[in-house]
């Protein structure tokens, strides 16, 4: 509780003393003007300063700012001002813009006096992420702006740790954070460094947040006593792991506690977290961050690993007090005086350097350093160690200049005189960084230039090793614009395709590190595909594919043409192709909990299925999430029962209920148009969301678009390319078909089909797109067929998408939009529509609301704004006749 209280003149003003009564951990405090005060709340003296005359200029500035207390006991929260003039001020009408607070009454702070402004007398808020505050005269003038975050260079035991931010340098910007340091609060006094950061008689010393096998419930965080006492835990709470002890818990002098739970421990992020050990008295004992790459151990993440603590009494906060090693639950390995491993943060080089020209490399440690060297490698030759220049935290080492298109590595290690640690840090996926140097290709392309960078023995062993899957596979460097990804993990990948003999590959980034390859992707992967259009001579149709979703709106893979180098020289021309992986998933709006089936073999999720043997079975449906589950399947054999059992409109209530009606809607829908030939029983993905309790089926694989299709006895290298209708299939999908074989869902379908085609087979739009590829890939297209050969009649590019453009596209347009058979006409530019308000809040935002389609024919609104509402709807909507849907917003 919080009070300020005031006194004043009627006849004038005079100097005021604010009181401000804050109850801070078991003490209360008095803050006030830094000099001495007296019994009367109302008097203060400046400090030290008689016989000194200062400036009579106005300076007032923010000096310390508690904006998150521990156990988010907000009413201990506050903003302290600073007078740095010389002469007194009179902050009457003066604000603190972020916290929506004017000084009213009649306030004079003296010079070197500091104002406390406590929480409770402001209406705004302190942010616990970030905020940024402003002082501001009546006239307008701003004093001061502070913007501060719960992040690095920022304290971050600020953020809950038991300390606030303390400004230290007044001669810096108050948003910069070298002027600002953290200790317990010092309300109404100058700043004061703590000895240590917590108090530290338990600490965290090993925390399992991403087992190997995903399995949550193998999650743990590992406390130790550091004292000579026992110490009972009833009371205590782990904040960021939302957990409290609420009974008694005796952790032993010196032992060890192992925290599990067998829900998993929800609250531990598998990514990055920051947790704080406060005590049941409210004192702050521990505050631990990691994160799952550079410069924190990344093995930990998933990688069969555990992240350690080395030492008990430095801060948890630091990376270099991190290792990751094999789990060892109640057993610490922390010591006293281990210390930090040396941590480098930053390292600065040319990307592609042009030939002969030495490649500079500068880096920053966290900590000074006593020595360090560079170790280069060219190709796959033997390491060079050189010594680099050290200046306290900054190196510096020059690499000679290389040949053209020579890939050159290096590492960096360090010495604080005691410990070594390494650039990439041991424990990181990768074990260097570099670049490559600038040189041509070996013919003029205007692709994007993957380089692959292999030994030919693991090479000739990789190119015939077919049976790997998951994550085995062989090591390798890929490099894009002379960024490179070194330790990448790469195998042959694919059912049929793994008999081609131009392979498709699977590269998985090392451990910690993400890929965006300089902004070429939609969004930073951790792996991807090369696609090798082995089956088809167009080397057009999975582009086209994406090309289509990606106009839709729906669920996209991206998938791009790129010229792939092997050692140097040409291997093929590819497209790389986003992984439908977790990332993927979260991407597109899955849940991480989602169960995900992959079907193969001949998989309709019919009754049938479930009389196969559990290998079997597993086999048919091969489980992609949470595979740590022994439930036999049990989600995905209710759901084949239930559309097995399910009549008439029983079936379209559960859709309803529990299918994503737009998103099968809308996967349909744009496989007919590019008529997918193989998702009614294989290459798709059934997914529950848990979080919504709602199926999904998505398709993938998309080389046999477009007219091709898998058929003996050539399977997939039949040269036939034929345009249909393709308005039943996938029916024989007992998921799809509750979409096809009903006139209700058949009649939502064939709208947003007709929507579909009128943009995508419209005269013209794919003559030019077709027209953009050939231009990119014509030159890299022949080097391709000359390299691989091609399944039977050979065909250039020019033919191959020639054929595609007159046995598919020109008669799939006459089914489509010139003939009144298959699909309905256009839809009315002004359909009758209406909008109902059903729920506002407070604030007047729509909660929830109805669309009505008034008119007589089911009406596509796929990724129409409605403003009125604030909503812009999903692609695969549609209204039937007649019908409404509810629009239903997060409160």
């Amino acid at each position: 509780m919080s009070s300020i209280r005031h006194r004043s003149s009627r006849t004038g003003v005079r100097t005021i003393a604010l009181t401000v009564t804050m109850a801070i951990g078991a003490s209360t405090v008095v803050a006030c003007s830094s000099g001495a005060t007296d019994e009367i709340a109302g008097e203060t003296s400046a400090p030290g300063n008689s016989g000194v005359t200062a400036p009579l200029t106005v300076d007032v500035r923010i000096s310390e700012v508690h904006y998150h207390a521990p156990a988010d006991r907000e009413d201990q929260e506050f903003v302290e001002l600073v007078n740095l003039g010389g002469a007194d001020v009179q902050l009457q009408g003066w604000c603190i813009d972020g916290v929506k607070y004017c000084i009213e009454e009649s306030t004079v702070l003296a010079p070197d006096a500091f104002l406390v402004i406590a929480r409770g007398s402001f209406p705004g808020s302190l942010s616990n992420k970030a905020d940024e505050l402003s002082v501001i005269d009546p006239l307008g003038q701003t004093f001061d702006t502070v913007s501060y975050t719960d992040r690095e260079p920022w304290s971050e035991l600020a953020d809950g740790g038991g300390h606030s931010l303390q400004r230290v340098d007044f001669t810096r910007d108050g948003s910069d954070p070298t002027a600002w340091s953290s200790a317990p609060p010092t309300p109404g006094s100058a700043f004061v460094a703590a000895e240590r950061a917590t108090v530290g008689d338990i600490v965290i010393t090993e925390i399992n947040y991403h087992p190997e096998d995903d399995d949550p419930a193998a999650r743990y965080v590992e406390l130790a006593n550091t004292t000579d006492a026992s110490v009972d835990l009833n009371g205590w709470c782990i904040e960021g792991l939302e957990w409290c002890w609420s009974s008694s818990t005796v952790v032993a002098a010196g032992a060890t506690h192992v925290l599990a739970d067998p829900a998993g421990l929800p609250s531990l992020a598998r990514n990055s977290d920051r947790l704080r050990l406060v005590s049941a008295d409210g004192v702050v004992h521990d505050v631990v961050r990691y994160e799952d790459r550079q410069p924190w151990p990344a093995m930990a993440d998933g990688h069969g690993e555990t992240l350690h603590r080395r030492d008990p009494r430095e801060s948890g906060l630091e990376p270099g007090n991190w290792e990751s090693r094999a789990a060892s639950p109640g057993t610490s390995e922390a010591s006293d005086g281990t210390g930090l491993v040396p941590i480098v943060d930053r390292v600065d080089f040319a990307l592609s350097p042009p030939p002969g020209e030495p490649l500079t490399v500068s880096a920053n440690a966290r900590a000074d350093a006593s020595s360090a060297r560079l170790f280069y490698r060219v190709g796959f030759a033997e390491e060079i160690a050189i010594e680099m220049s050290v200046d306290g935290t900054n190196l510096s080492a020059t690499i000679p200049g290389q040949q053209a298109g020579d890939l050159v590595r290096f590492r960096i290690e360090l010495s604080d005189g005691v410990t070594t640690g390494r650039y990439p840090r041991v424990g990181d996926g990768a074990e260097y960084t570099g670049t490559v140097v600038a040189g041509a290709p070996d013919a003029p392309s205007p692709l994007t230039r993957f380089q692959w960078f292999i030994p030919d023995d693991v090479y000739d062993a990789a190119r015939v090793e077919t049976t790997l899957h998951g994550d085995d596979g062989f090591p390798a460097v890929f490099a894009v614009n002379g960024e490179i990804m070194d330790n990448v993990t790469i195998r042959i990948k694919g059912n049929q395709a793994r008999s081609n003999k131009k392979r498709k590959w699977k590269v998985m980034l090392p451990a910690g590190h993400q890929w965006d390859m300089g902004g070429l992707l939609d969004a930073p992967v951790d792996e991807f595909d090369l696609l090798p259009a082995a089956t088809d001579k167009s080397y057009s149709r999975e582009i086209l594919t994406s090309d289509m979703q990606a106009m839709s709106g729906g669920v996209r893979q991206q998938v791009f043409p790129v010229r792939l180098e092997k050692n140097k020289e040409f291997f093929g021309l590819y497209m790389y192709g986003e992984s439908a992986d977790a990332d993927w998933r979260d991407r597109i709006g899955l849940s991480a909990d989602s169960l995900v089936y992959k079907a193969e073999k001949v998989s309709k999720l019919n009754l049938g299925n479930l009389d196969l043997p559990r290998d079997v079975f597993e086999a048919h449906y091969e489980r992609y999430s949470q595979t740590y589950a022994d439930d036999d399947d049990a989600q995905l054999r209710d759901l084949i029962r239930t559309l097995g059992t399910l009549k008439g409109d029983d079936l379209i209530r559960f859709a309803y209920e529990h299918v994503d009606v737009p998103q099968v809607i809308e996967a349909l829908a744009t496989m007919r148009v590019v008529q997918h030939p193989e998702w009614q029983h294989k290459n798709y993905f059934v997914i529950f969301d848990p979080e919504d309790e709602r199926w999904r089926l998505l398709p993938i694989d998309f080389d046999l678009n477009f007219g091709r299709r898998y058929a003996s006895p050539c399977n997939a290298r039949c040269d036939e390319v034929k345009a249909d209708p393709w308005m039943e299939y996938p029916g024989g999908n007992r998921l799809a078909g509750i979409f096809l074989n009903d006139d209700h869902f058949r009649t939502l379908v064939d709208r947003r089909t007709r929507t579909l085609a009128e943009r995508f087979l419209a005269p013209g739009f794919l003559e030019q797109r077709v027209a953009e590829l050939f231009s990119l890939m014509s030159a890299d297209a022949e080097l391709d067929r000359r390299t691989w050969g091609q399944y039977g009649s050979s065909q250039s590019l020019e033919q191959a998408q020639r054929i595609l453009m007159e046995q598919y596209v020109v008669p799939k347009r006459r089914f489509y939009l010139e003939s009144d058979k298959y699909l309905p006409p256009a839809q009315a530019s002004d359909p009758e529509v209406t909008v109902d308000i059903v729920e506002q809040d407070e604030s007047g935002r729509v909660i929830r609301a109805t669309i009505t389609n008034a008119s007589a024919d089911a009406l596509d609104v796929s990724g129409r704004v409605f403003e009125d509402i604030g909503a812009r709807l999903p692609a695969g909507v549609v209204i039937p006749a007649g019908g409404s849907i509810e629009v239903i917003f997060d409160k």
